[in-house]
């Protein structure tokens, strides 16, 4: 029986993953939701009761739904981590205090989320904090409700707005949100002059300039976004070499340099945009594990 594999990826580099990883274990079946609301119903279907034969050996994705899933003790007991060589961990993320806490999870890389902001738009934000300002309320575009861009999003703003006394922007901003689908929408409804400011992970602002957009790395950091890993005890040969590939040099240089993505490889430099570790925003694991049960609007 051939090792099923569930990997969802930023779509800018998920062609061209899929394609690297069918050579590495060709009888492999990929299973490859196309939007965050299909991935949902997978892990519902897939990991809610789960049947060992149904369960993928490996699962490859950015939602933070797959660690709620894991409170189940039934599940939890046919996964580990995973028997195989892990690299030294990017400084830059391991001075954040990015580590995995659980043992179950590896991060495979992080997707750097920022602002997309039109060129013309007079004192543009330079900070997360600066779009509770009333004016960017109603102006402002990200991906649909259900990605982990917008859950991080919202969360973040609970987060900043927690000891502050400032619910009323804050209802404001999230009152105020419109969302799209996809990310292309996101890069038309800015670039049009529709909204001020789009949210997005960098790989997709990075092919969306040139015209009148322009990249906001906010004060606080880019807000991370880890792409973890889960793999089942009995995990054949085939998922492990699949596994070992992503974590290798090949593949990290591949998510860094034509994916602005953030390796975990500490031997792979981080993508341009990035100037150091003080641009990265990392508020925690367990805020991240929260985010499975955040609104994202009011």
């Amino acid at each position: 029986m051939s090792a099923k594999i569930s990997l969802f990826v930023p779509v800018n580099i998920g062609r061209n993953l899929e394609r690297l990883l069918r050579r590495k274990a060709p009888s492999c079946e990929l299973i490859t939701p196309a939007s965050s609301d299909e991935e949902l119903r997978y892990f519902a279907k897939t990991l809610k009761d789960p049947d060992v034969a149904d369960l993928p050996e490996l699962i490859v994705t950015l939602h933070p739904q797959v660690l709620r899933s894991f409170d189940n003790p039934a599940l939890r007991e046919l996964y580990g981590p995973p028997s195989l060589e892990v690299p030294p961990l990017h400084p830059a993320l391991r001075e954040r205090g990015i580590e995995s806490e659980d043992a179950l999870v590896q991060p495979l890389l992080y997707a750097p989320v920022v602002m997309l902001v039109h060129r013309q738009l007079d004192d543009p934000p330079s900070s997360w904090a600066d779009l509770l300002q009333p004016r960017f309320h109603g102006r402002i575009l990200a991906p649909g409700k259900s990605t982990p861009v917008s859950l991080a999003f919202a969360g973040l703003f609970q987060r900043l707005t927690q000891a502050q006394d400032r619910l009323r922007d804050l209802t404001g901003l999230l009152d105020g949100m419109k969302y799209s689908g996809l990310p292309f929408d996101v890069l038309t409804g800015v670039n049009k002059g529709y909204y001020d400011v789009g949210i997005l992970p960098l790989p997709f602002v990075r092919y969306g300039l040139g015209r009148n957009l322009q990249t906001v790395i906010p004060k606080e950091g880019a807000l991370l976004l880890p792409e973890m890993m889960l793999a089942r005890r009995d995990a054949s040969a085939e998922a492990l070499a699949i596994a070992s590939e992503l974590l290798g040099q090949n593949i990290q240089r591949f998510f860094a340099q034509l994916g602005a993505l953030l390796p975990v490889h500490a031997e792979i430099p981080l993508p341009a945009e990035l100037k150091g570790d003080r641009q990265l925003l990392w508020p925690g694991w367990g805020w991240y594990r929260d985010l499975a049960t955040q609104r994202v609007s009011r």
